[in-house]
């Protein structure tokens, strides 16, 4: 009985070109030899059916069903980097200004230099054992950070106004719009408790208009001003823990290209506006999300300030639908492959992945060679892409174990360490990803869980760098965002939280 073929992603060897990876089996070697014929050549069996094979030459990949014996053998023959299985990855859950960034960042040997030298020190570090880590992501888990910044708290521990040493963007915003500053924290308060009675785990039900003028002309605010039209977009907690409201003052993420590389983004959700999109999911034309996760994805990312629903992280940021996952929430690693290299083409700023296979180990130096390979691809262009760790406690999972990938992992709205979050040292930032309210289709809102919902919220962040500083590098984006998060216990990177929560107020003021 003949062996089974199924799909196998083929990388060349990046150092040869694909003319010269079958150089061994050919009598001339033509410069214009595809990667798919390079491929077909070094097999030896026959040229393969092209259409039942998929090329992506930017990254020097092609997709074809193999038995095991022809990956082993064709994994052995010069030019050829790795053979590796075509895996299913999956979600990662458990359940307007006119001025945009320039399309090319300029180069940023520094900041990329340093994002391979952290890698570097994680691959030549002491490897801990499986039970080392496990132990220590547990004691995380039982740490509730303490914060003294610049940020001052209420008795109930929320963020209220900033001290005297930092800009007073609550007292000021306050005044302006005909709120006394000493009334505004019980205002918000009020809201927020207003907006959780009534919201629901399955559908949205807005605050209505007449309980919102009760409560504006109870606390003395004009009904036409600015703070009475933004309180309408229910701020979640997720967004106050990371002080998305504080970085407003200096971004929104206007301009900034966002690509959600997921199952869509429902086109006609009133929520969210987005600019187009492509679909990498064999016999699916349309980038229109048949599943939801990726537009619950999408408002934590960029929901609209338009006095309804949700706001996102960074509310002017345009979103872009990249479907590589199906309506089962599933996909091959060949369609997301396609999907990032999609990217690097339409010139996104930022990628966001809130998907990924699992692994089977800690071990920083075991990971895709394919993702690697379109994650280089990406950020030679400045494109940042973010990725979720994983939720099954355990190693982080492909794509985000990736050096070029900036893995999040998740926390609660207490900051505590999410249980399902997986840990590692690939772990860059956390975010929040419990319980998350977000946009749904066709044009509602859901609670889901997950780091799907933490790396959204880090993709916003950078939406709102990146309008902030249009000429950076995704690199320096990435290690600004080191170098601005909030710290959690223990001090340092560490495996649970990496740098700590990013704090989106620290990173563009």
């Amino acid at each position: 009985m003949a062996s089974k073929r199924t799909p196998r992603i083929v990388v060349l060897d990046e150092d040869l070109s694909a003319a010269e990876a079958g150089m061994e089996q050919v009598t001339s070697v033509r410069s214009d030899v595809s990667a798919h014929e390079s491929v077909s050549t070094l097999m030896g069996t026959g040229d393969i059916d092209e259409t039942a094979a998929l090329t992506t030459e930017e990254i020097g990949t092609v997709t074809v069903d193999l038995t095991d014996k022809e990956a082993s053998d064709l994994s052995k023959r010069k030019g050829v980097a790795a053979v590796e299985e075509d895996v299913w990855a999956h979600v990662s859950e458990t359940g307007d200004e006119e001025s945009h960034p320039d399309d090319v960042a300029d180069e940023d040997p520094e900041a990329s230099e340093e994002v391979d030298a952290a890698q570097m020190d994680i691959e030549n570090g002491e490897i801990a054992t499986d039970e080392q880590l496990l132990v220590a992501a547990d004691r995380a888990s039982q740490v509730i950070p303490e914060f003294d910044d610049e940020i001052d708290f209420d008795e109930a521990g929320q963020v209220f106004a900033l001290s005297a040493v930092s800009d007073p963007i609550v007292a000021s915003t306050g005044d302006a719009a005909g709120i006394p500053k000493e009334k505004l924290a019980a205002l918000i308060r009020c809201i927020i408790k207003c907006a959780l009675t009534e919201l629901t785990d399955n559908q949205a039900t807005d605050v209505s208009e007449e309980m919102i003028n009760k409560l504006l002309v109870r606390n003395g605010v004009a009904l036409d001003s600015e703070a009475a039209r933004a309180i309408r977009d229910y701020i979640t907690c997720g967004l106050r823990i990371i002080y998305v409201p504080y970085a407003w003052r200096y971004s929104t993420g206007a301009g900034a290209r966002v690509a959600v590389v997921d199952t869509g983004i429902a086109p006609r959700h009133p929520d969210l506006r987005v600019y187009g999109g492509a679909s990498f999911v064999p016999g699916v034309r349309s980038w229109a999300d048949d599943h939801g996760h990726g537009t619950h994805v999408a408002g934590t990312i960029a929901a609209l300030r338009n006095n309804r629903g949700v706001v996102g992280v960074a509310p002017h940021a345009r979103l872009y639908g990249v479907k590589v996952l199906n309506r089962q929430g599933s996909g091959r690693s060949s369609w997301i492959l396609g999907g990032l290299v999609w990217c690097y083409r339409a010139r996104m700023h930022i990628a966001n992945l809130s998907l990924g296979s699992r692994s089977n180990t800690h071990d920083p130096r075991q990971y895709s060679r394919a993702y690697e390979r379109a994650g280089r691809l990406m950020r030679s262009r400045g494109i940042l892409a973010v990725a979720a760790a994983g939720n099954n406690n355990g190693p982080v999972g492909n794509p985000a174990r990736c050096p070029s990938f900036m893995a999040v992992s998740a926390v609660d709205c207490n900051r505590r360490r999410a249980p399902f979050s997986c840990f590692g040292p690939q772990v860059e930032v956390t975010a929040p990803g419990v319980n998350v309210w977000s946009t749904y289709p066709p044009n509602t809102y859901r609670r889901l869980s997950g780091t799907s919902m933490a790396s959204p919220h880090v993709a916003g962040v950078a939406a709102l760098i990146k309008r902030r500083h249009p000429s950076w590098h995704g690199d320096r984006i990435r290690v600004h965002m080191w170098r601005t998060a909030s710290d959690l216990a223990p001090t340092g990177r560490d495996i649970a939280f990496g740098f700590g929560l990013v704090n989106a107020y620290r990173a563009v003021r």
